[in-house]
């Protein structure tokens, strides 16, 4: 081979490899879908058990899977869950987001001197009915399933929260920062240690 075509031969190698090294792990790979939000795995439930119609409720919904009890509402995309996973700091109730503008927050418990506002639970006494494990519900705008006996999931938007007993995660856009930290990967499942983003897949709840 001359030199000349051996010169060619690698200009063309080298033009080929470029846009490979230029391209991010983000165009090359979206954000996994958490098994807790592939809706295919849940069977949808009626959500109108779990309204309350007392006045005192302000408009919210409410459920409990045995372990976690949460709550939709007022607001669109508004919800809020009770309980306090291992890796959840110290002085914390639950954790909640807010309008899908911001969250998840963790909430302190009302004992505390933090001014926070937040009230977990009906003030009417309404008692939530329980959210079965393999089933989800809709409700203003916030999907939340059960996987499992341990655990729950519940998104907005951009936004969203799982709790178990050894862990939790949130969800929030890229670049947010109102929000609550998640823990060190080590703490995670495997699936759930790559992006604290959710995919464009499935459409957020409407």
């Amino acid at each position: 081979m001359s030199r000349s075509r051996l010169a060619s031969w690698l200009l063309a190698a080298a033009a080929l490899l470029v846009p490979l090294l230029n391209a991010s792990p983000a165009e090359a790979a979206p954000p996994p879908l958490p098994a807790a939000f592939d809706l295919a795995r849940y069977t949808p439930v009626d959500p109108t058990p779990f309204r309350s119609l007392a006045y005192d409720d302000n408009g919210r919904s409410f459920f409990t899977t045995g372990r976690w009890n949460c709550q939709i509402g007022p607001t669109f995309r508004s919800v809020g869950c009770q309980g306090r996973p291992a890796t959840a700091p110290p002085g914390v109730q639950g954790a909640a987001i807010t309008a899908d503008a911001q969250g998840p927050w963790w909430v302190p418990k009302p004992d505390l001197l933090t001014g926070t506002s937040y009230h977990f639970g009906s003030a009417s006494g309404f008692r939530p009915p329980r959210l079965n494990v393999g089933t989800r519900v809709t409700i203003a705008g916030v999907t939340c399933t059960v996987p499992s006996a341990t655990q729950v999931a519940c998104r907005t938007g951009n936004r969203a929260l799982i709790f178990s007993p050894g862990f939790h995660k949130f969800y929030y856009p890229a670049d947010d920062t109102a929000h609550s930290g998640n823990p060190a990967p080590r703490y995670l499942p495997t699936s759930l240690q790559a992006s604290s983003q959710l995919p464009l897949v499935p459409a957020p709840p409407s």
